[in-house]
Formats: C-alpha cells, structure tokens, sequence
C-alpha cells in the first residue's frame, strides 16, 4: 500500500508538471507526428444525468491525464447506464481527428489531478487550471453562438460586477467537503462596496433562485442583469426536495435547455469587469475562464461544511 501510494503522488507530479508545460498546438503536432493512438474516455466519475461544471472538471481532469501517457483523448460518454450529458453536447473535441475502431483504446479512471475548491487560492494552481480551460473547455459553434448572443444582448458596452449566490439544496443539505455559502446580504455589501471603488454600473447576478433575485434588485433596483434562466426554488421548497436536479425535468430538451442556461451564465460570468462570489464549482469555472483579467475577484473562504475550520 505505502509503494502504491509513492507511485501514484509520483504520477500525480508527472502529470502535474506535463499540464503546466505543454503548448497544444505544439503537442498535436508531436502526437501526430508520432502516430499516437487515440484513447477514448468513456466514463466519468459520476453518470452525469445533467451539466454541471464538476463533469466539465472530471473531463478536463480526464483528458491531461490521457495525454500525459501519450495518447490522444476523444470524449465520448455513450456506455453509460444513465445519464444524458455527453461531452459534445456543448464542447468541442480536445483535437480534431475521429474515432474508429482501430485506433482507440479505453480510458476508465479518472484523471490524477483535478481541480478543488481551494484551487482558486492557490496562484500556481489557478494559472495551471486555466491555462487546461482555455485550451480544452472550448465551446462548440451552437454553444458558443448562444453565449455570444447572450453576452450581446446583455453585457456588451456595459460596466458589470459579477455575482453568484447559490442557494436550493447547496444551503440546505450543507454537503459534507463543500465550500459554507455566504449570507446574501455580506455578497451585496462587499458588491456595493467594489462598484464604487470601480466605478461599474451593473450588476450580472447568477443564481438558481429568484428570491436572491428579487433580494438584490432591493438593494439595486434596475441594476440587475440575469440570463435567460428557469429558477428553481419555487418548486424545490415546496416540493420538499433534496437535491435541485428533481426539479430540471426528465425529457432531453429539458434537460439540454436548463444545462445551456447554466453553462452561458457562467461564461457570462467570466466576462465581467469583476467578481464577487460563494465558492462553488462555478464559481470556480468563472475565474479559471477569466484567466486573471478581473479587475477585482473575491470568492468567500469560509470553510467547508462539516469540517471545523
């Protein structure tokens, strides 16, 4: 056990190292140069039923993992006993070439190294983290038009503030591991604290909920700017449910439409002049997309839910 563990903090180092390093059109050019074989990643850690940015991380963790051994990744999810969200539903292939069947090779674990929620903390981790966004987290032409025609209509020419508030089952299950979530009312103080020092003018709030909404168009009335979104806390208090994905819905459009709108939220959010935000896994997707052009970012440290900080 004590030598599996020495080899894997060793692989950890490699593959480490490997991702902070490479340029990606450089390493396609090796890969093909060499003939690489094509590894298909074909499961996650989880099944994946909706969007979330934590599958969006695993894939990500997935794919330096396979190309540190050498190999060529291709993202496909379709052995899966349940679960709807495949990778080309919204991303493009890390590399452009195809999948056939003498070329490839299964890829089953999940990759050795993977974002955190202290990643957002740490410099070196951060600039490794977005430099795999920028380079493999690439949106394909339906998805990009579609926050592109968001942002358009909703933050172009405009000076904006970031905001993310989450609430739902993130506040009432308190997950176990999971960052603590700042009260609302500390969010819209240190928000109307920055757009003063910055001289911003909006606000873009990216929340599930319309009572944080409504909370905040309070306190900033016309102010506020959301993306096309469904909230959910209506029909999740009331029905009395645990975990937010009861109340997306069953039918593919569904459940393509409420992962959309949760994915372009979070690239919008990247793009405003700055942030302020609960540390959360989209948060954290928001900053490594960013890739350091904040003006001022704050994601709240206030530990994690039952662990004594």
């Amino acid at each position: 056990m004590r030598i599996n563990k020495i080899i894997n903090k060793l692989r950890r180092w490699r593959v480490r190292c490997f991702a902070a390093t490479y340029s990606k059109s450089q390493l396609e050019q090796k890969l093909k140069k060499r003939n690489a074989k094509v590894m298909l990643i074909n499961k996650g850690m989880y099944e994946y039923a909706y969007f979330n940015f934590t599958f969006l991380d695993n894939m990500l963790s997935s794919i330096i993992d396979v190309l540190s051994k050498g190999y060529i990744p291709f993202i496909r999810l379709d052995g899966r006993k349940t679960g709807w969200t495949n990778w080309e539903t919204f991303f493009e292939q890390p590399f452009q070439i195809s999948l056939n069947s003498k070329s490839k090779e299964e890829q089953r674990k999940i990759g050795l190294i993977t974002p955190t929620f202290l990643t957002p903390f740490n410099k070196n981790n951060l600039q490794l983290w977005s430099k795999v966004y920028t380079d493999f987290a690439v949106l394909n032409q339906t998805t990009q038009k579609y926050v592109d025609d968001e942002y358009c209509r909703l933050l172009a020419g405009k000076k904006v503030i970031g905001a993310l508030c989450r609430g739902t089952d993130y506040v009432t299950k308190k997950p176990f591991g999971h960052p603590v979530q700042p009260e609302i009312k500390d969010v819209i103080s240190l928000v109307k604290q920055k757009m003063q020092e910055l001289h911003l003018d909006y606000i873009y709030l990216a929340t599930e909920e319309l009572r944080i909404v409504k909370e905040f168009e309070n306190v900033f009335p016309q102010k506020i700017i959301v993306n096309k979104r469904h909230y959910y806390d209506e029909d999740f208090y009331q029905n009395e449910f645990t975990d937010i994905y009861q109340v997306y819905g069953k039918h593919e459009d569904e459940i393509y439409e409420r992962g959309i709108e949760y994915l372009s939220s979070i690239y919008l959010l990247s793009r405003c002049d700055a942030l302020v935000a609960g540390n959360c896994s989209g948060s954290s997707s928001a900053v490594f997309l960013n890739n350091g052009k904040y003006r001022f970012c704050h994601l709240f440290n206030l530990g994690f839910y039952g662990i004594e900080k």
